[in-house]
């Protein structure tokens, strides 16, 4: 348009310098041209109750510059019904239905603007009829599954179901509770206000547009013909939103698969264990399949409670046997572990220092074992209200570690009649460990003279020795290791040279352990990598053990606990420590790219660092006999990747940083020990045991 209003310009040139008066000229800009846009922006369709109500419809409408001029248009609305009333138009259109006597009845409003219109149909009910509702979400679903009651730990009658649209955009998860004894689904009417929909156990996660729904009350009509389920699911919110959803088909994993039979069970020998920092009368049941391998039984007692043994009387899961620290070998010849599904026991003790075990443990896989056994077991000590015999013990090692200022200076050692090999403690052998706490610093490191006394709380004051890492044992060989739990009253002695120890056991038995000689000790590591060099670790057939925490850190992260050993029969060779936190809200495993970060966010993992002497976060170790024994280093840096493989092992990916700037890279291939992961479904929350292996200090369990 620009270069042809140029050219008649310039023909026009000669007649502007020959003509007296030009002619009037002509507008260059042209007349604007417009057209009109109308949009609803409620609902096409409006429904109402006999009763009547008032409606309104909103709508947007303006002229667009296209092809003619501005008309002045108004937006108008009609409607031929007379039951529709008071029809106003402003900034939105508002109208009256009046109330329906007779039969149901519809009828459509009409917006004009301009040459441009919409309709709006309206629908009124017969008296003693509803109107449908209308729902914020209509969903039909395309995929069931029952979650087995087991991993929720649900009784059988109570059914969580798992429902899923064919995008899986939208997952709907229920649970309905049946009549008692019932392990299948029936059909029926299940209602929050009758409490056979559990309605806060009730969710709904959709994609995209990422959201979370929570219900307030509910209602859910089954149908079944064979195999074929029928669900009609009607959910209200707290704002009174309702929400709809249907499936047809069928749900899998309906049938509680056949549970494998019952095996009766013989322990080898049975042994009960526990540590002095324990509640009282907790104590660690463990059933010897062989000579290595052990059902755990994690047991409180609650009749008499005592460190001495467990009091007779019938133990039942979960009440007085843990969840979360006992164990089943559901796998003897790969030692692979499993949580406890079910367990019942009942424990006598008889005049012969015999006791006996009669009932049965069930794994979290249905694998159940009868139990009838009477021995002796190992571990208890009864009749501890008369002292034991007393004992006057030379120990001929010494062998210790300074841990620093932390308000107060540590010393550990431990005294023994032999000294610790590389393959770890001698059979025949005992050992006592002290943990104490001085105000003075000794220059050069020795144990500071002083008087400590035996401190249960393990305050840490000066003047102390800690009941958490000071215990004794002797190493019996075949018979198993007998502990020696220090008691209140204890107390060590510290000169130049000489260390004297009087000792009050649990069972009243009293020590005196002496030992003289030079008492320098070496400094504990401080926590940093020992590797001079870059590191590859390339490995398989190493073993995983991961636990699985909860929302250990915060409440967007599933936090996995996972270690990994090159030898976890020996607790030798080289090891990984990895403390993992995955997308709680999407996570079912640890599978995935980890980054190194202090921040506990969404797939990231702990950088390493020392607790206590302890090895916390993820690190980098090589062990010997469950001692750091080589190098360690602390990954703090770098990205860690975990594959599933359909072999059942997973393989863990390294591309990591230490302390020392150090690459930490390979690839390790484990097979998993444990199933722990699979209790998220149980949604546990517990605080973490100490597992993680000690530098100097060594965690007993």
């Amino acid at each position: 348009m620009r270069i042809k209003n140029l050219l008649s310009l310039l023909l026009a040139l000669p007649l502007f310098f020959v003509a007296c008066e030009p002619d009037k000229p002509v507008d260059p800009t042209p007349d604007k041209e417009y057209a009109a846009e109308l949009t609803l922006t409620s609902d096409a369709e409006m429904n109402f109750g006999a009763e009547g109500g008032e409606g309104v419809i909103t709508y947007t409408a303006k002229m667009v510059e296209v092809t003619r001029e501005a008309p002045e248009a108004q937006v108008e609305a009609t409607c031929e019904a007379d039951w529709v009333t008071d029809l106003t138009v402003a900034d939105e259109i508002t109208f009256t239905v009046a109330a329906n006597e007779a039969e149901a009845r519809e009828t459509k409003i009409t917006v004009t603007y301009s040459d441009k219109s919409f309709e709006v149909a309206v629908k009124q009910a017969a008296q003693g009829e509803e109107p449908e509702p209308e729902y914020a979400l209509d969903v039909e679903l395309a995929a069931a599954m029952r979650i087995p009651s087991a991993e929720l730990e649900l009784a059988d009658n109570y059914f969580a179901l798992a429902f899923v649209d064919d995008a899986e955009n939208t997952e709907l998860g229920i649970v309905l509770k049946g009549a008692e004894g019932e392990t299948i689904l029936k059909a029926g009417d299940y209602t929050s206000e009758a409490e056979t929909l559990l309605v806060d156990a009730c969710e709904l996660y959709v994609y995209e547009p990422e959201a979370e729904y929570a219900f307030a009350e509910g209602a859910v009509s089954v149908a079944l013909e064979g195999e074929t389920y029928t669900f009609d699911m009607e959910f209200a919110d707290a704002d009174g939103k309702l929400y709809h959803f249907t499936y047809e088909g069928a749900v899998l994993d309906m049938e509680p698969e056949d549970k494998p039979e019952a095996e009766a069970f013989s322990p080898v020998k049975v042994e009960a264990y526990r540590e002095a920092n324990w509640d009282t009368g907790n104590f660690e049941l463990k059933l010897f399949i062989n000579d290595k391998l052990y059902h755990s039984l994690d047991m409180q007692d609650k009749v008499n409670p005592n460190n001495d043994y467990l009091s007779a009387g019938t133990y039942s899961y979960p009440d007085t046997i843990s969840h979360d620290w006992s164990s089943f070998v559901a796998n003897v010849e790969t030692g692979e572990g499993a949580y406890l599904g079910a367990a019942e026991i009942a424990l006598t003790h008889n005049e012969d220092g015999t006791s006996t075990i009669k009932g049965y443990i069930e794994s979290e896989y249905g694998q159940r074992l009868n139990i009838d056994w009477t021995g002796v077991i190992s571990g208890f000590v009864f009749g501890s209200d008369t002292p034991g015999e007393d004992v006057e013990f030379a120990a001929t090692f010494f062998g210790g570690e300074y841990y620093g200022d932390t308000g107060v200076h540590n010393y550990y050692f431990v005294l023994s009649d032999a000294e610790a090999t590389g393959d770890g403690v001698v059979e025949g052998a005992t050992y006592y460990y002290f943990d104490l706490y001085s105000d003075e610093l000794t220059d050069p490191l020795r144990v500071a003279n002083g008087v400590y006394t035996y401190d249960t709380t393990d305050s840490g004051n000066p003047g102390t020795f800690s009941a958490y890492y000071s215990y004794g044992f002797y190493a019996a060989g075949a018979e198993g290791t007998k502990w020696y739990f220090y008691a209140e009253g204890s107390k060590v002695t510290v000169t130049d040279n000489k260390i004297v120890a009087d000792l009050i056991l649990e069972d009243g038995s009293k020590h005196k352990v002496t030992y003289e000689g030079d008492l320098s000790l070496a400094a504990a590591p401080d926590g940093g990598s020992t590797l001079d060099g870059d590191l590859e670790v390339n490995m398989t057939g190493a073993t995983i053990y991961s636990e699985y925490f909860d929302q250990y850190y915060s409440a967007d992260t599933d936090n996995y606990y996972i270690q990994i050993f090159e030898d976890m029969a020996t607790g030798t060779g080289r090891y990984f420590v990895l403390d993992v936190l995955a997308d709680f809200n999407t996570s079912v495993d640890y599978r995935g790219t980890f980054t190194c970060s202090d921040s506990y966010g969404i797939n990231t993992f702990v950088p390493g660092y020392l607790d206590d002497g302890a090895l916390a976060g993820s690190w980098y170790a090589e062990l010997e006999d469950g001692y750091v024994s080589g190098n360690m280093a602390p990954l703090v840096d770098g990205t860690i990747t975990f594959t599933f493989n359909d072999d059942g092992t997973r393989t863990l990916t390294l591309n990591c940083v230490d302390d020392l700037g150090n690459k930490i890279t390979g690839t390790v291939v484990c097979n998993p020990y444990s199933s722990a992961y699979a209790a998220k479904a149980a949604n546990a929350t517990k605080q973490k045991k100490s597992y993680s292996l000690k530098v100097g200090k060594n965690s007993i369990r």
